[in-house]
């Protein structure tokens, strides 16, 4: 499969203190915010996306970790691998050094087990995956990023599963701010919605800028322009946050089809049209 790049178009809108991302392909006009919803157009970025049609990975072998057993759809499955943990499974991308995505079933008794426990572990190399295709700890040392969780470690209910999620697999170059702020804030209203729920599908990754996207270290790690965290909430229905990687604090929530335009990345290949339209509810922090 290629690994060429096509554009897709980000349009950033805002209403008051908060921007709505929309989105259309390229060569097409930038989409033009309804009066009826008094937005009006700050500015469009432009995305690389992987330009092929999504693909799901054949098989997988942990599908308790995915919505209804089926892996997240992506553009590309050239240089990726599959890595099952203990409480959450990720696609790692040989092609950015990142996670193409990074998956988790989480309930209400996985977060009461995290909350019982401290922060524990250590960035370590992923030993699952080819080591062409790896980042390392010190590819961050100082490049002004974080190593950004896309799996939380704060979701793990246990020390051992805790672990697991400090694989430098499941990390991307995060802006700090980001990161402490408003990042860690999501991740804690997702824990607590999952308390409320009983249980919640959770599936985390990076987007990137085109062809002039940065990298760090000498293993070439891209820097993400996005970070985005899609839910499913079953018998609920489903959406998404997206962040802009910088220290702007902007963040935003969008439906499942709105994150797979502007991705190339289903998170829920396997959930009803109705319910990818619509994003349920979630809260800004």
């Amino acid at each position: 499969m290629s690994d060429a790049f096509c554009l897709a178009v980000i349009c950033r809108t805002w209403r008051g203190h908060r921007s709505d991302i929309a989105h259309r392909h390229l060569p097409h006009s930038p989409w033009q915010a309804s009066s009826a919803m008094s937005f009006f157009l700050r500015g469009c970025v432009a995305l690389a996306v992987l330009c092929t049609t999504s693909v799901a990975a054949a098989t997988t072998r942990c599908p308790t970790l995915y919505a209804n057993g089926t892996p997240p759809s992506v553009s590309s499955t050239t240089r990726t691998t599959e890595i099952c943990h203990t409480e959450y499974v990720l696609l790692a991308s040989g092609v950015t050094k990142d996670p193409a995505y990074s998956a988790e079933h989480l309930t209400d008794q996985q977060v009461a087990g995290a909350e019982a426990i401290g922060r524990v572990g250590s960035f370590h190399d992923e030993t699952g995956i080819p080591a062409a295709d790896r980042s390392k700890s010190s590819d961050y040392t100082n490049t002004g990023y974080d190593r950004g969780h896309m799996t939380p470690a704060g979701d793990a209910s246990t020390e051992s599963s805790e672990k697991e999620t400090f694989s430098m697999a499941n990390v991307v170059p995060q802006d700090h701010k980001l990161n402490t702020g408003e990042w860690a804030h999501i991740e804690e209203q997702v824990r607590q919605l999952a308390k409320q729920h009983g249980e919640l599908y959770v599936v985390t990754g990076p987007a990137f800028d085109s062809g002039t996207a940065p990298t760090i270290g000498t293993d070439k790690v891209v820097v993400p322009a996005y970070v985005w965290k899609a839910i499913y909430e079953p018998g609920v229905g489903a959406g998404a946050y997206l962040c802009v990687n910088d220290s702007s604090i902007n963040c935003d929530v969008v439906s499942i089809d709105d994150l797979v335009v502007m991705t190339n990345v289903d998170p829920f290949p396997s959930l009803s049209a109705s319910v990818k339209s619509h994003a349920i509810a979630l809260v800004l922090p």
